[in-house]
């Protein structure tokens, strides 16, 4: 893309999106008070609101982080590996050699992301998720100045910042980001790159130091380049790569960069549910908005109520007062009749305003899904393993939408991109001859807390149909030769994330199955034989016990013996 292309286009992005922003500004101020206000300038640290005057009510503001946080545990836990590498070639994950292989992947994948800002870059990411209905999280490979492997770095953009466009399947097509910087922090960036104008206001003892000027990062797809071509798995020039990126002044479209390229889309778009027309997506802060803002009214006004009790008005007449009237404490007031002067009694019904303030709360939590996030208090009997496992399940069903568009927009091209980068960089162990020969795909299986729930039901189904078998097969024994055992328990094992080094390849079954059956047969041969033997001795016996006791025949008597 030319550099005024990259200015025209995000011009013409800022200008759609201001309605959204609306929105998204009064969730700053209501819901997420510290991610940053949308229509103010805080390009200093005293500009930040570290007091919210306006905010009478955190019921919204400690549920969408809870939501965020239960989000974050369950589905990218930093405490286990939460996704594993499979192949879509069946013969691969029943080679042992494949399956340890991809495992290992997996491992040294999710090493990589606990050594990097991962964890700390996606919880922002997923608390934006919840409170805009969008995020933004940019993934860069660091480098020494060698050129060599130095790691991962994540970084999840306020989404003030941030514009994109979707290919055909509400991908990132091109991505934009504004960003602000010094004539200092410019000169020190980019270098000769750099405007005339720009290297003069940085060297002028007289300018303001602080005085900044818009830039725009931009990463496009080339639609000259096919990625079906091309192997993403070893090294390209910047130029044949299927994304290009640059770096422009806003001001007047001045590239401060060379043309650079990405193997893959580097920005990722999490979206908590779409809305309908829109690229944008929509939170269950937006559902909630209109009760956050009933409530925080209704608290307001319930604290102006409690005012005039505490501190009632005071009535009188016109002639009942003397002097001002003084409630300071020892204060004096002169009057002409005290029963002239008295305080004005308030009839508020603060047992309407707490039952309506409740209701509010109620519904806001329900938005956020915090009667499932949050166990039970430990008052009172206990909830047991059953009830609590049902919650779970009812949440994990009623956000599933929601896992499978972070999956698809966040998590699969995540795991691609860190698998394609560590590979090119020689962070991978070297890949057995069966998977270079298959040249398989991937496919990536998630195991967090989340995932796992869900494939719960799957396993579930597979062990109550166990259990009706060895029922049946009490009537009728043939019933047992109608599944595959060999199956049904790899394919409990893969749902349930078992390492592949716990099972057992193919091959291997089959050579000790083979064995066993030899050696049973040999047994069965040699009992046979001994049996045989048995026979052929005692038979032997018998004929030697029939031979004594027979008397002789007459012609073969002795003589003289009648």
């Amino acid at each position: 893309m030319k550099p005024e292309d990259i200015i025209m286009r995000l011009r013409r992005l800022e200008s759609g999106r201001t309605t959204v922003q609306d929105i998204w500004d009064e969730i700053t101020r209501y819901i997420a008070p510290y991610r940053g206000r949308f229509f103010k300038d805080e390009r200093s640290e005293n500009s930040i609101e570290w007091r919210q005057p306006w905010l009478f009510d955190s019921t919204a503001v400690m549920a969408s982080q809870a939501l965020a946080a239960n989000l974050h545990s369950r589905l990218t836990s930093p405490s286990f590996r939460w996704f594993g590498l499979r192949f879509r070639e069946q013969a691969l994950n029943d080679d042992r050699d494949a399956a340890e292989w991809a495992d290992e992947c997996s491992n040294r994948i999710f090493n990589a992301l606990q050594d990097s800002n991962f964890n700390v870059q996606i919880a922002e990411a997923y608390q934006d998720l919840t409170d805009f209905g969008t995020a933004m999280v940019f993934e860069e490979e660091e480098k020494n100045m060698r050129g060599d492997w130095k790691g991962l770095d994540f970084t999840a953009i306020p989404l003030k910042e941030c514009y994109f466009e979707q290919d055909s399947k509400q991908q990132v097509y091109r991505f934009y980001r504004k960003m602000e910087r010094t004539y200092a922090q410019l000169v020190s960036q980019f270098g000769e790159a750099c405007p005339q104008w720009v290297k003069d206001e940085a060297e002028d003892p007289s300018a303001d130091p602080n005085k900044k000027e818009i830039i725009v990062f931009a990463v496009y797809r080339r639609p000259e380049v096919d990625v079906d071509d091309i192997d993403l798995t070893k090294p390209l020039d910047a130029k044949k790569r299927p994304y290009g990126y640059r770096w422009v002044l806003f001001k007047d479209a001045s590239p401060l960069s060379e043309e650079g390229g990405y193997y893959e889309m580097p920005a990722y778009v999490p979206r908590w549910r779409t809305t309908s027309s829109s690229i944008w997506g929509n939170s269950p802060a937006m559902v909630a908005l209109s009760d956050v803002l009933s409530l925080n009214r209704l608290i307001e006004l319930h604290i102006q109520s409690a005012e005039k009790v505490v501190d009632p008005a005071t009535l009188t007449t016109d002639r009942g007062l003397i002097s001002d009237l003084d409630l300071n404490p020892a204060g004096l007031t002169v009057v002409r009749d005290l029963d002239e002067v008295r305080a004005y009694e308030s009839s508020a019904r603060f047992d309407v305003n707490y039952q309506e303030i409740e209701r509010f709360r109620n519904q806001i939590r329900e938005y956020f899904m915090l009667d499932q996030l949050m166990l039970p208090p430990m008052e009172g009997t206990p909830a047991t393993a059953t009830e609590i496992s049902a919650r779970i399940a009812q949440l994990e069903k009623f956000i599933a939408p929601t896992i499978g568009r972070l999956i698809s927009d966040l998590l699969d091209p995540c795991i691609t991109r860190t698998f394609n980068i560590m590979y090119r960089a020689g962070q991978l162990p070297e890949m057995p001859q069966s998977v270079i020969d298959s040249e398989s795909d991937f496919n990536i299986e998630y195991v967090g807390a989340l995932a796992r729930s869900l494939m719960q039901d799957q396993v579930d189904s597979v062990n109550r149909w166990m259990n009706d078998l060895s029922f049946a097969a009490q009537v009728n024994p043939e019933v047992l030769d109608i599944p595959d055992w060999d199956a049904m328990y790899k394919g409990t094992a893969q749902m349930m994330g078992v390492p592949a080094k716990f099972l057992r390849s193919d091959s291997n079954i089959k050579r000790d199955r083979e064995e066993r059956n030899a050696q049973a047969q040999q047994r069965v041969e040699g009992e046979n034989m001994e049996q045989m033997g048995k026979g052929m001795q005692a038979l032997g016996k018998g004929q030697e016990t029939m031979g004594a006791a027979m008397p002789l025949p007459i012609s073969a008597a002795p003589k003289g013996a009648i």
